[in-house]
C-alpha cells in the first residue's frame, strides 16, 4: 500500500516573489539540463523569459528553500478567469520526499482564494511530481495523462510521401507548406477538430475559435513551443475550393529535434488517412533539412491519434498527467 511522504520539516515555502534570485538560478540551469536530456527540448529561451519575471518580482507562485539552499520553484499565471499552474519543479536529489506537494498545496491555498481564477488548470510537463499528483487528485482535480512521444529519423526507414503539393486523386485534397495567410482558417479548423473531445475539457481555449486562435499564436510566434518553421509546416485543402480542412504546426525544439505541436483535421474529413498524409511530408521536410528527429505530445484518451502516431513510428518516451477543475 503506498504511504504519504514524511513532510520536510526543515523545509520552508516562501512567496516566489520574497525569493532570492540569484538561489534560483542553478535550479533553473538544472531543470533546462533534464528537459535537453530527456526530452530532446531546449528549454533554455522559456526559462530566461521565466527568470526575468521572476527578477522583476512579477511572478506569482512560491520556492521551497532548505536552509540557504533552494530546491524547487513553482508558479502560476492567472488570465481569461483561468488559472494555470505552469510549472512544479523539485530538484532530482529531493524528489519522493513531498516537496512537490507542499508548493502544489501552497498554490492551489492561492488561487482558491483567488475570485478571478473561475478554473484552474494545470497542463505543465511534469516529471517526478507524484506527491503534487496525488493531493490534485485527493482535491477533486479531474486527471489524463499525456505521452510525449519521439522518432529517430536518422535511424528509421522515413517517410515515404509523393512530392508535396501533389493532388490525391482519390479524395481532391492537395498538402502544401505553410503560408501566412492560413492562419485565420487553421485557426476554425482547429476549433472544429476539437468539438466534444476530451482535449476541449481540459484546455478551455480549445472551445471557442479566438481561443483556438491564441494557441496558434503561441504556436507560431511564441518560443514556448519552440522556433515555428512555416516550410514543414502543413496545410491541407480541397482543391477547387481552396477549402483548408487539415493543418500540422511545426517548430524547431534544439538543434537538429523537431516537433509537431498541433496536428488537426476537420471532422468530415477524418479518416481518410489525411493526417498520416501531413505527417509524412513533416517528417519529410525535417530529414530534408538534416533533422535527427521529431517529437510530439498526445492525450492517451485520443485512441485513434495515439495509433496513428505509433503507426507513423513515434514512441513514447514520458508520461505526465494534466489536470482541471472548476474553481470552488
Amino acid at each position: 500500500m503506498a504511504t504519504a511522504p514524511i513532510p520536510n520539516t526543515e523545509l520552508e515555502i516562501v512567496p516566489l516573489r520574497e525569493a532570492d534570485c540569484a538561489s534560483l538560478e542553478l535550479l533553473f540551469d538544472e531543470q533546462c539540463s533534464e528537459w535537453l536530456e530527456l526530452l530532446r527540448w531546449d528549454y533554455s529561451s522559456s526559462s530566461r523569459m521565466i527568470r526575468q519575471v521572476a527578477r522583476d518580482r512579477e511572478l506569482a507562485g512560491f520556492v521551497a528553500m532548505s536552509g540557504s539552499v533552494t530546491v524547487g520553484f513553482s508558479y502560476y499565471v492567472v488570465e481569461s478567469g483561468r488559472g494555470s499552474i505552469g510549472d512544479i519543479y523539485v530538484t532530482k536529489s529531493r524528489r519522493g520526499t513531498g516537496i512537490d506537494r507542499q508548493m502544489t498545496a501552497a498554490l492551489l491555498d492561492e488561487l482558491e482564494h483567488n475570485r478571478a481564477a473561475r478554473r484552474i488548470e494545470s497542463q505543465c510537463v511534469s516529471i517526478g511530481n507524484e506527491a503534487s499528483t496525488a493531493l490534485l487528485e485527493a482535491r477533486g482535480f479531474e486527471r489524463f495523462d499525456r505521452q510525449y512521444m519521439t522518432m529517430e529519423l536518422a535511424s528509421s526507414d522515413g517517410p515515404n510521401f509523393e512530392a508535396q503539393g501533389l493532388e490525391d486523386a482519390r479524395t481532391g485534397i492537395s498538402i502544401r507548406a505553410w503560408e501566412d495567410d492560413d492562419f485565420a482558417r487553421a485557426a476554425e479548423v482547429i476549433h472544429r477538430s476539437y468539438r466534444g473531445q476530451h482535449d476541449s475539457r481540459i484546455n478551455t481555449q480549445y472551445r471557442s475559435e479566438s481561443g483556438c486562435a491564441e494557441l496558434l499564436t503561441i504556436l507560431t510566434d511564441h518560443l514556448w513551443c519552440g522556433e515555428f518553421l512555416n516550410g514543414v509546416s502543413q496545410v491541407a485543402f480541397q482543391s477547387g475550393t481552396n477549402r483548408l480542412v487539415g493543418v500540422l504546426v511545426a517548430s524547431r525544439i534544439a538543434p537538429g529535434a523537431g516537433h509537431i505541436g498541433q496536428i488537426s483535421v476537420r471532422p468530415a474529413y477524418q479518416g481518410r488517412g489525411l493526417g498520416r498524409r501531413m505527417i509524412n511530408s513533416a517528417l519529410n521536410e525535417y530529414s530534408r533539412r538534416g533533422f535527427d528527429s521529431a517529437s510530439l505530445a498526445v492525450t492517451s484518451a485520443n485512441a485513434s491519434a495515439l495509433h496513428l502516431y505509433e503507426s507513423c513510428g513515434f514512441r513514447t518516451i514520458h508520461t505526465f498527467p494534466v489536470f482541471f477543475r472548476e474553481n470552488r
